[in-house]
């Protein structure tokens, strides 16, 4: 005996006090889980509960009882739970009970009253707990339904997430093709400026100059032509007429093609030589009023100027108009540029069908806009019955003071 004490003894002195305190925390912790359980699941506790009255009741009764519908009250309140088998469970036992209180009274005599209420109070039972069930299954249904319109969306989204992405990819290809564009327009409009220049300067120094030494030389003819007929001297001097007429025309081509005064004397010096130039030519009275004060970078000189000229030449072409007004505008950070005419104006219709677009315009309306927008400006079309506005407004930088 000693030794089985000692063999006790020995076996439980292995037990430390960690040990121990371990224990009653997880014994602690396991009746705070239970309370906690009891707490959100009332109904199934309650519902447990109900079965030890109404069973000792109704085994104390015990013939012609009449509690068995009353056993249904544990299976409606496990309705509550949020899951069925609670429901069924109680169901099962309150079966039981019902055919162990009828076993249990049948010995004491035939009661078709307490037949009834038993076979009431089962069908109540498995009623609800069907109502358990399908509630179930239309969870699970929904449930099901749920995950599947999940997928869907999932999937949708990540159809959604791969066009996003293509169209994403198409806008930037597309960005990258119209700052393409705007690079070559610009270039183009460079080599353009570049090779109006050069024509003008070939027509200046070599055609201008041809034709200057051919009229020389028929003036030196015309003091020869004395004695010769009379129709020489008249076709002598008809050459020299052509000549002369010629000589003006190159050199008025020249000065359009590149005028020397927009480099020399600046803006406001080259549009008023030009105006006056186009009256001359067109007979379209045009003014010019204007506040700037200083010289402008010659991009933005040269851009005002090409903008002017296709305005006029509009005008003279398109519009019938008897004047043609130029306003240049100095504001603070721009210069604003207004050319108006009283002509017929641009037809509503043909407006509409642009949207947005001054390519449909006409090509020259469509070099202006590409000029302004190569320097970061903007441009504004206003037409009517009464005639047409074309307004460009162009950012400057202000020299500091």
């Amino acid at each position: 005996m000693d030794s089985t004490a000692a063999t006790a003894s020995n076996t439980g002195a292995h037990i430390s006090p960690d040990q121990k305190g371990l224990a009653r925390a997880l014994g602690s912790r396991s009746l705070k889980d239970v309370i906690d359980w009891g707490i959100a699941h009332w109904q199934v506790v309650v519902g447990a509960l109900s079965f030890i009255p109404l069973g000792l009741v109704d085994f104390w009764m015990g013939h012609g009882s009449l509690l068995a519908p009353f056993y249904v009250t544990p299976v409606i309140l496990s309705l509550w739970s949020e899951k069925p088998k609670y429901s069924i469970l109680f169901a099962y036992v309150a079966t039981g009970l019902i055919i162990i209180g009828f076993m249990r009274n049948t010995f004491g005599g035939n009661n078709e009253i307490e037949t009834i209420q038993r076979l009431t109070g089962l069908a109540l039972i498995w009623l609800s707990a069907s109502l358990s069930l399908q509630r179930w299954q239309r969870g699970r249904f929904l449930e099901r339904g749920y995950q599947e319109m999940e997928g869907l969306v999932q999937a949708r989204t990540l159809e959604l997430t791969k066009a996003n992405a293509n169209l994403k990819g198409e806008i930037d290809d597309r960005q990258a093709m119209e700052s393409t564009l705007r690079q070559l327009s610009s270039h183009l409009m460079q080599a353009q400026d570049q090779e109006r220049r050069r024509i003008a300067r070939e027509l200046h120094d070599n055609s201008g100059q041809s034709l200057a030494a051919v009229a020389m030389n028929l003036t030196r003819i015309e003091h020869h032509v004395e004695e010769m007929p009379l129709k020489v001297r008249n076709l002598v001097a008809d050459t020299s007429a052509l000549t002369e007429e010629t000589s003006r025309e190159i050199r008025t081509l020249s000065y359009l093609l590149h005028p020397p005064l927009l480099e020399e004397a600046g803006l406001i010096a080259a549009v008023e030589w030009f105006a006056k130039g186009f009256t001359q030519r067109s007979g379209i009275e045009t003014s010019v009023t204007n506040t700037l004060s200083e010289r402008l970078d010659d991009d933005i000189e040269m851009t005002l100027f090409r903008v002017i000229q296709e305005c006029l030449t509009n005008i003279s072409r398109h519009s019938g108009s008897e004047v043609a007004r130029i306003t240049m505008q100095h504001e603070p950070g721009e210069v604003i540029l207004k050319v108006e005419d009283e002509g017929r104006g641009i037809p509503h219709e043909k407006l509409e069908r642009v949207h947005g677009k001054v390519a449909g315009l006409g090509v020259g309306i469509a070099g202006i806009w590409e000029r302004v927008k190569h320097i970061g400006g903007e441009l504004e079309i206003i037409s009517n019955s009464r005639g047409t506005t074309i307004l460009v407004v162009l950012p400057i930088v202000e020299a500091e003071t």
